[in-house]
């Protein structure tokens, strides 16, 4: 798609409404960071709903631009500021060594099942805040509410919210009475002058953090786990007591194994021209960010897969964290591993949105 044409295509979506997908790395960069598209849903025209979520979640980063987004953001970033840097990844180093420690000792291991998966629901629900009692129930309810298959029960998907929202908002409740070291309690604490974060904004805060820090983090570890095992072992050994080395060389598998196809929809706020074709004002547009990292022209340049422009992912550092921390914690764990067959061969999710795989199984002696 990238090399025919000018890379900008035109489609139509389930609902019989025009899509556009963006390929290629400078344009896409470019229309991350552009202020004319638009990720505010109400700003289309084809009828765009979203995901028909409750007001206090609906109003959250993702769908926010402007001076809105600007504010809120701000006051959301002090809680990832370097102050908080220590304690979350201790919250990390010490989730991944339990998860590895419960490991098999040899054998075929389901490193998505025992890993992978459990990996980042744990650690946001800890880096929240939330009870250590909780996490159980947390994982359970997050896993139903971000399910990627096109045809969950919807009746279970509702309970799931609102099991979810319900641990988060009594958490919540406690931390005013109470604070700790966590993001709901400097949340909370928050201020810019006398402007601080509404209850509505610390609940759509705390889900953007559950569904932007989960499913994602999933996908990635998985992704360079395999990488790591099938490709790199040999230099991955290498430098694992070489810590400088080995995050540098972790942050560049980020790069090449990237979830992500395609960047949150956006709608023109004008008729916009992209490599000589325009995009008619509130139509919907795809930003295919694998595109972008396949193409030549992105060597070397800035990594996209978190996003670029002001809808960067604020919680990067945190996702790269436990990507690192369950990639050493392996090797360590296991002096020989080995795949099972070739990637294409993995079943994968049902998931148009990102390239995640559904399962991980390698053999450790």
């Amino acid at each position: 798609m990238r090399t025919q044409g000018a890379g900008v295509h035109r489609g139509i979506l389930p609902d019989g409404s025009a899509a556009w997908a963006v390929t290629g790395y400078e344009a896409v960069k470019g229309l991350l960071n552009d202020a004319r598209l638009s990720v505010v849903k109400a700003k289309s025209r084809n009828g765009y709903a979203g995901a028909h979520l409750p007001p206090a979640l609906d109003a959250n980063l993702l769908n926010m631009d402007g001076e809105e987004h600007r504010r809120l953001r701000k006051l959301a970033a002090e809680a990832f500021a370097p102050r908080h840097h220590r304690t979350q990844e201790a919250i990390v180093a010490e989730t991944v060594a339990e998860l590895v420690a419960d490991l098999p000792a040899a054998g075929e291991i389901d490193l998505m099942g025992e890993l992978c998966e459990p990996l980042p629901a744990r650690v946001i629900g800890a880096v929240l805040g939330l009870p250590r009692e909780q996490l159980g129930a947390f994982r359970d309810a997050s896993a139903l509410v971000l399910r990627v298959d096109s045809s969950p029960d919807e009746q279970d998907t509702r309970k799931a919210m609102v099991t979810l929202m319900g641990l988060v908002a009594g958490v919540i409740a406690d931390k005013r009475r109470t604070p700790g070291d966590d993001l709901l309690s400097a949340w909370i604490a928050t201020r810019d002058g006398q402007d601080k974060l509404t209850e509505d904004e610390l609940m759509s805060l705390a889900f953007l953090t559950i569904v932007a820090g989960i499913e994602n983090v999933i996908s990635l570890t998985a992704l360079v786990l395999d990488d790591v095992v099938r490709n790199q072992q040999h230099r991955a050994r290498e430098i694992l007591g070489e810590p400088v080395e080995f995050t540098k060389f972790i942050k560049q598998l980020i790069h090449e194994n990237s979830p992500v196809n395609y960047a949150l929809r956006r709608f023109p706020t004008t008729d916009l021209e992209v490599n000589g074709v325009t995009i008619p004002r509130g139509h919907t547009v795809f930003l295919s960010v694998r595109s972008a990292h396949l193409d030549p022209d992105s060597a070397g340049k800035a990594d996209l897969g978190f996003g670029y422009g002001p809808h960067y992912c604020i919680g990067a550092r945190l996702a790269e964290l436990q990507v690192q921390h369950a990639v050493r914690a392996v090797l360590q764990h296991y002096p020989h591993l080995r795949v099972t067959g070739a990637r294409e061969d993995y079943r994968l999710r049902l998931s148009w949105q990102t390239y995640a795989l559904a399962e991980l199984r390698m053999v450790a002696a």
